[in-house]
């Protein structure tokens, strides 16, 4: 009997010690795990309490309610006998936040001013030691009276709609001229219909009595997308020709005063792409998927598709989302080998990047799931199988 009991209170001080990290590194104004933007804890009121740096919890994500068009005070206070706690300021939501500033002194409390005119998020995270934490929030003037003029249509172009701030919400652009409005504070983005495979050359133009216009110029979408140049001359027009292999995205701010502007497009064919045709499209997609927003929908648990050199395929699954599930990635190994990368939402949780065939793992979805196929070598069919 002494001995069964005995047995049973290690059993149970085992089980304590190993439930111990989920709670001890969660404060009382958190649910772990909060440790992505994807995955922050919604906070409607002014004063945050969290937890930190124990048991390899080193990030914590907020998302604040009601904070859109204020430049609220954020103070930040901590025990600095125990750590040193930092924290970042995002205004926007997921992949199209703009950093906004951070709170990053040794000294507690550490308090500071932010415009935040869209969702506030923060991003609270240990540089030393670990410990309790504190955010309070002071809301406060609306930001409508202080030159932001995102999203109205006091700063909107002939060939803009207003927001048209983010990539995600950009203007699409089918002709060869854009006439928009920049004003201090705004970004405009366009996207243009059918320059993929060109070298386009954009000629941008202004007054410059009035403002000065910057243009950068993409290739790609999403998190594919690459910075291939941009216009950032005094002078106008200012001109020169883009190497713009995938989707362009035209990202245009005013680096000092206001105005209107002028963009031209002349394209001018490179050719050798295989992106955009149906030699590398397998039964379950829709060239060209190559980039995240072009992604083919899947609602079945299989996929086949066919791999090319230079061509990548997205896929976005429905009713994966807060699962864990099994993929598997099978291909003729003595035809090619292909990889898989694996997204939640913005957030990259994981691969398949074997050599062999069948590869397969188990991936944690909080968010909607993306799966992105590419050839490291070779080319061929491939299939991929999901177990939820």
């Amino acid at each position: 009997m002494r001995i069964t009991l005995s047995i049973t209170l290690v059993a149970l001080a085992l089980l304590f010690f190993a439930l111990a990290p989920a709670v001890a590194q969660e404060g009382p104004d958190e649910n772990e795990s909060n440790d992505t933007w994807d995955l922050a804890d919604s906070i409607s009121g002014l004063t945050i309490d969290g937890e930190i740096g124990r048991h390899g919890d080193s990030d914590d994500w907020y998302v604040l309610e009601g904070q859109e068009g204020y430049s609220p005070t954020i103070t930040l206070t901590y025990d600095t006998d125990e750590c040193d706690v930092d924290m970042e300021v995002y205004s926007g939501g997921g992949r199209d936040s703009d950093f906004v500033g951070s709170l990053t002194s040794t000294d507690s409390p550490d308090g500071d001013t932010f415009d935040i005119p869209d969702t506030c998020y923060l991003h609270v995270y240990v540089y030393d030691g670990d410990g309790e934490y504190s955010i309070d929030i002071e809301p406060g003037n609306e930001d409508s009276g202080n030159n932001h003029h995102n999203n109205n249509g006091d700063c909107e172009g002939p060939d803009e709609v207003e927001s048209n701030d983010t990539y995600d919400v950009a203007d699409l652009i089918e002709g060869s001229t854009i006439e928009g409005y920049a004003c201090e504070g705004d970004d405009d983005w366009f996207v243009l219909n059918g320059q993929e495979g060109y070298n386009p050359t954009f000629t941008v133009t202004y007054d410059t009595r009035d403002c000065d216009i910057d243009v950068e110029v993409y290739s790609g979408s999403g998190r594919d997308r690459d910075l291939v140049g941009s216009l950032s001359s005094t002078d106008s027009p200012d001109s020169q020709t883009f190497n713009v292999e995938d989707t362009c995205y035209l990202h245009v701010f005013a680096y000092d005063g206001e105005g209107d502007y002028t963009i031209d497009i002349e394209a001018e064919s490179t050719g050798g792409h295989h992106s955009n045709n149906s030699d590398c499209e397998g039964y379950d997609e829709v060239e060209p998927n190559d980039t995240e927003n072009a992604a083919d929908s899947i609602d079945s648990l299989t996929i086949e598709g066919y791999a090319c050199p230079d061509d990548v395929d997205w896929f976005v699954l429905t009713g994966q989302e807060g699962r864990n599930p099994s993929i598997r990635l099978s291909y003729d190994d003595d035809e090619c080998d292909i990889d898989l990368e694996i997204y939640s939402d913005d957030e990259y949780v994981g691969s398949l990047t074997s050599t062999s065939s069948p590869d397969e793992d188990d991936f944690r979805i909080p968010g909607e799931c993306w799966i992105k196929v590419y050839c490291y070598d070779g080319e061929g069919d491939y299939t991929i199988d999901i177990e939820p």
